[in-house]
C-alpha cells in the first residue's frame, strides 16, 4: 500500500521532468510511494513524457488537465487522487531538492501537522506582509515545497481557493494553530529579485488578502480585475479631462478616454491578472483585437450610461463617468474570463 504521495504541478517541464522523478527514486529508495505529475495540458509534450516514463515505473502517474489552469488548483487536484497517507507538493522545475523529504517525513511523526523547506531569501516587504497578516514568523511563507497529511489538507479545501496567491499561504491562513516546522532548504528561488516579480507578488497577496477578508465571495481574480481597472481610471481620467481641456464635447473625450484605459486594461491584466493564461507575442495583439471587439458592447454601454448620468445631473462629469465605467469593467471581466483567458479561450482552443 502506498504511504507516500508526491504531487507535481507542471507546465511545460519536459526537460525537467524526468531528472525530477529520478532525483525522487534516488531519495525515496524501498520506501512505498508515487508521483502524480498535474499537467497543465504542456504543449511541450511534459504530459507525453510522464506516460512513458510510468511504462517502466508503476508509481508514476500523470493528470492531464484540458482546460483548468494553475499551480494551486493542479495541487488541489493531486491531493485529491493522491493514495498516501502522506503528500508531499513540490515544483517540476528541478528548484525542490527530493533529499529534504526524508526529513519532512520525520518532522511530521515528530508531531509537525506542516513541514516545509525554507529557501535562505533575504527578507523583503512580501515576506514580512504575508508574517504579519499570518501572525507567524515564517523565514520562506511563500514556498512551493512542504509536506502534510492528506486528511489535513482534504479537510482545507473547501475552504481553498483554486485561483489563491500560493497553496502553502492558503494552507496555512486556513490552519492558523497548525503546528509548523520549517527545514532549511539550500536551493535559491528567485522570489525577491526582479522589480517584476516583486510587483506581482505584492499584487497577488493584496488580491488574495482582500479576497479572504471577503469570505472567498471575490475571488482574487475578480479583485484583481477590478483592482485594474480603479488603476486604469487614472488612465481615464487623465485623457477624459485633456480631450475636454482641448475643447471635445463630453461624449467624445469619454470614448477616446474609454478606449485609452481599455488598453491600458487589457495589457496590465494580461501580466498581473492572468499570468498562468498570460498571451505572448502575437497572440497578444490578437487577443487585443477581440477583446477590442467584445468589449464594444461594454463601451457603448459605458458611453450611453455616462451620457444620460451626465445630462440627468446637469453636468456631474466624475459622476457620470463612474457610472459609465462600473457597466464597463463588469461587462468586460464576465467577457474577458471566459473567451479571451478563461477555460473556454479560443485561443487554447487553436493551440489545441
Amino acid at each position: 500500500m502506498t504511504s507516500l504521495s508526491i504531487v507535481v504541478p507542471t507546465f511545460n517541464e519536459a526537460a525537467n521532468i524526468g531528472l525530477v522523478i529520478e532525483g525522487l527514486a534516488a531519495t525515496l529508495g524501498d520506501r512505498s510511494w508515487e508521483v502524480i505529475v498535474v499537467d497543465d495540458n504542456s504543449s511541450d509534450g511534459t504530459g507525453d513524457i510522464v506516460r512513458q516514463l510510468a511504462e517502466d515505473r508503476p508509481n508514476v502517474r500523470c493528470l492531464q488537465r484540458i482546460q483548468d489552469r494553475g499551480s494551486a488548483s493542479a495541487v488541489h487536484w493531486g491531493v485529491q487522487a493522491a493514495h498516501g497517507e502522506t503528500v508531499v507538493v513540490m515544483g517540476g522545475d528541478l528548484r525542490h531538492d527530493p533529499a529534504l523529504i526524508p526529513s519532512m517525513l520525520d518532522a511530521l511523526k515528530e508531531g509537525s501537522d506542516i513541514a516545509s523547506g525554507a529557501r535562505p531569501i533575504p527578507a523583503n516587504l512580501a515576506n514580512r506582509l504575508i508574517n504579519l497578516y499570518l501572525g507567524r514568523d515564517l523565514a520562506d511563507p511563500l514556498t512551493g515545497f512542504f509536506a502534510t497529511s492528506r486528511a489535513f489538507f482534504l479537510r482545507s479545501i473547501p475552504r481553498m481557493q483554486g485561483d489563491a496567491f500560493r497553496v502553502f499561504f492558503d494552507l496555512v491562513h486556513l490552519n492558523r494553530k497548525a503546528s509548523l516546522r520549517e527545514l532549511p532548504s539550500n536551493v535559491r528561488a528567485p522570489i525577491g529579485g526582479r522589480p517584476l516579480r516583486q510587483t506581482h507578488i505584492l499584487w497577488a497577496l493584496l488580491c488574495d488578502v482582500i479576497s479572504k477578508l471577503s469570505a472567498g465571495l471575490v475571488p482574487p481574480r475578480l479583485v484583481s480585475f477590478v483592482g485594474v481597472g480603479v488603476i486604469g481610471s487614472s488612465v481615464h481620467f487623465s485623457m477624459l479631462y485633456a480631450c475636454l481641456a482641448a475643447g471635445a464635447v463630453f461624449w467624445v473625450s469619454q470614448a477616446l478616454a474609454t478606449i485609452a484605459a481599455m488598453i491600458f486594461n487589457f495589457t496590465i491584466n494580461n501580466i498581473l491578472t492572468y499570468p498562468t493564461t498570460r498571451l505572448r507575442s502575437g497572440n497578444y495583439y490578437k487577443g487585443l483585437l477581440l477583446y477590442s471587439v467584445i468589449a464594444s458592447f461594454g463601451i457603448v454601454a459605458n458611453v450611453s450610461t455616462a451620457q444620460l448620468t451626465y445630462v440627468h445631473f446637469k453636468g456631474h462629469t466624475f459622476l457620470a463617468a463612474c457610472t459609465g465605467i462600473f457597466i464597463d469593467v463588469i461587462w468586460r471581466f464576465v467577457v474577458s474570463n471566459r473567451l479571451i483567458w478563461g477555460r473556454s479561450s479560443v485561443f487554447r482552443k487553436a493551440a489545441a
